[in-house]
């Protein structure tokens, strides 16, 4: 059985591309914009094309977005020379893939060839699908046109890649009301004098044929370490036995029949038992362990809030932290800042967590039935707030006790048995890792209080160490070091070592902030397949020698005409 690291992260509903305030499903991106440089921005000014001769060249400060077409389509002449052009002459590039699919075998097929493109190139803006074609034909029912899109953004989003759509905005006004998707980064052409459409765009092209683009897409790619070939994931496989049914194989991969076969180019007759089928990754048998990497040098990380306001600096957070687990909620009330920190922390690239400090227990609740009512509500809300989110760490349920008070004064086995199970089963649910934080006389008490280790349902996030001082001191943010929590409890993941670190990059009122260590690197999700994993899709297109001999003069003519509307280059300033 074969093992992968997966990038659990993008994996999970992804989706890079998506506008991330920080899920799985969709993730919602917020980019950094020129508010956090003094000096002219980068590629601001865009071009559906370019004439891939250096006396031709564009603006390098500008970028370019090429329709590639999609797997079976030839009509995108010289888009390999340009391409190269781009990544020779230092342009950002992005691709636009106009598909024909009608199914899900060509539109995964489209996504195998995209993945080609990104291994051959440097695609350092957005992966744009087509959907003018698919919003327009006529044979698709909103169900299909649905699917087909899913299935390619999602697929996109399990590779890593930075996946958005094209289209004009009237189509993109459709394709939110009657596909539902509009949490997907969008380039708008514009077809009528006021924007209507109210999803997410960055990137837009006016009526009179100019694009722009309001910010750096290329930063937001290269600090999320999107559309590189590490980010992929190999196709998986199933060998047909003797008493398979090529229906229920089907079934089993989420495909039809005919798209099954399709995708593996078989005909009906030619399954049959020791046959191995290719099936796509995202839906490929046991996608997924549950279980992580575990690192050999503890992972440093921090935990903000509200109390740390706007006093973050988030160029330094990317360079002190590798993960910042941040807090959602408490109760049922949405922490003021978790909007702000989480588009901040999936802008620049941090592996994020969330957590949602507990607001119910025997002291604030009429009954049992009371409690089960509240703790739902409260899961319900914390899932609702991190929906389009990008979360790569844990969701944790905080359960504290107020300074004085006892534990068994709050909580009682049969209340924390119920807790733990509505926490576990909400956030399983929802695609989420569930975490449990306390400190280490909670987790003592709490422990008693269930029959299994607490390990076996959370990841456990435990506060404690002799640099713990309860905001007491100051501690510069260079002499932290890993708790001893994490030598003394083995099945404690992640310790916070201080909540009195200073100069660290964010502080609250003291100028203090929380510093955690985790031994276990939540990004990277150990994988396995039942089978043997396939290489990338190899697809043929028109050598260029082929389409110079039938253009003929035509391309001369375009080529003169080209020449007429030279866009000065100029080198991009270091």
């Amino acid at each position: 059985m074969a093992k992968l690291k997966l990038n659990k992260g993008k994996l999970a509903g992804v989706l890079a591309g998506l506008v991330l305030t920080g899920t799985i499903g969709g993730i919602t991106y917020q980019y950094l914009t020129s508010e956090d440089d003094d000096t002219k921005q980068e590629n601001q000014i865009g071009h559906h094309d370019l004439i891939p001769l250096p006396f031709l060249s564009v603006d390098n400060e500008d970028f370019v977005v090429l329709d590639i077409g999609d797997h079976q389509d030839i009509g995108t002449y010289f888009q390999d020379q340009k391409m190269k052009f781009c990544n020779e002459n230092d342009i950002s590039l992005g691709v636009i893939v106009s598909t024909t699919a009608t199914d899900e075998a060509a539109i995964y097929d489209d996504v195998e060839y995209v993945k080609g493109v990104l291994s051959q190139y440097k695609v350092d803006f957005p992966v744009y699908l087509d959907i003018n074609r698919l919003m327009e034909n006529k044979s698709l029912n909103t169900e299909m046109k649905t699917k087909i899109v899913k299935d390619f953004l999602e697929k996109c989003a399990s590779n890593d890649i930075y996946v958005g759509v094209y289209g004009t905005d009237t189509n993109l006004c459709r394709f939110k009301k009657y596909c539902n998707i509009s949490s997907y980064d969008a380039f708008l052409v514009m077809d009528q004098e006021n924007i209507q459409y109210d999803g997410t765009y960055y990137v837009v092209k006016d009526l009179d044929g100019n694009i722009t683009a309001s910010t750096d897409l290329a930063v937001a790619i290269d600090n999320n370490g999107n559309n590189t070939s590490d980010g992929f994931v190999q196709d998986g496989s199933y060998t047909v036995g003797a008493e398979d049914d090529l229906i229920d194989i089907a079934l089993q991969s989420g495909m039809s029949v005919d798209e099954l076969l399709a995708f593996n180019e078989m005909r009906d007759s030619e399954v049959s038992e020791g046959v191995k089928l290719r099936i796509p990754s995202n839906v490929a048998p046991a996608v997924g362990t549950g279980e992580y990497v575990r690192v050999d040098t503890p992972l440093i990380g921090c935990d903000i809030s509200y109390a740390q306001t706007d006093n973050i600096d988030w160029g330094k957070m990317k360079e002190n932290f590798e993960f910042v687990i941040i807090k959602c909620s408490e109760g049922t009330t949405l922490d003021s800042y978790f909007d702000t920190n989480i588009k901040n922390c999936n802008t620049y690239g941090i592996p994020a967590g969330a957590y949602c400090y507990n607001g119910f227990h025997l002291d604030n609740t009429a009954s049992l039935d009371n409690f089960i009512l509240n703790q739902r509500e409260q899961a319900d809300f914390a899932v609702e707030a991190l929906k389009n989110k990008k979360i790569d760490y844990p969701v944790y349920l905080d359960v504290e006790i107020p300074s004085g008070m006892k534990w068994e004064d709050l909580y009682n086995k049969e209340y924390v048995s119920t807790m733990f199970n509505i926490w576990v089963e909400k956030m399983e649910k929802a695609g989420y890792i569930p975490g449990l934080y306390c400190n280490q006389s909670g987790l003592n008490f709490l422990q008693s209080c269930v029959d299994y280790d607490l390990s076996e349902k959370f990841e456990l996030w435990v506060a404690g160490g002799d640099q713990y001082t309860g905001e007491t001191r100051d501690i510069e943010f260079s002499d932290v070091r890993p708790s001893s929590v994490l030598d003394t409890l083995e099945n404690v993941t992640i310790a916070q070592a201080t909540d009195s670190a200073v100069n660290a990059g964010a502080g609250n009122g003291r100028g203090h902030l929380d510093i955690n260590y985790s031994e276990v690197d939540y990004t990277q999700e150990i994988t396995e397949y039942e089978g043997d994993t396939f290489p990338l899709k190899e697809f043929t297109r028109i050598p260029d020698e082929e389409i110079l001999a039938g253009c003929g003069l035509g391309f001369a003519g375009v080529l003169g005409a080209a020449i007429c509307h030279r866009v000065k280059s100029k080198k991009r300033s270091k």
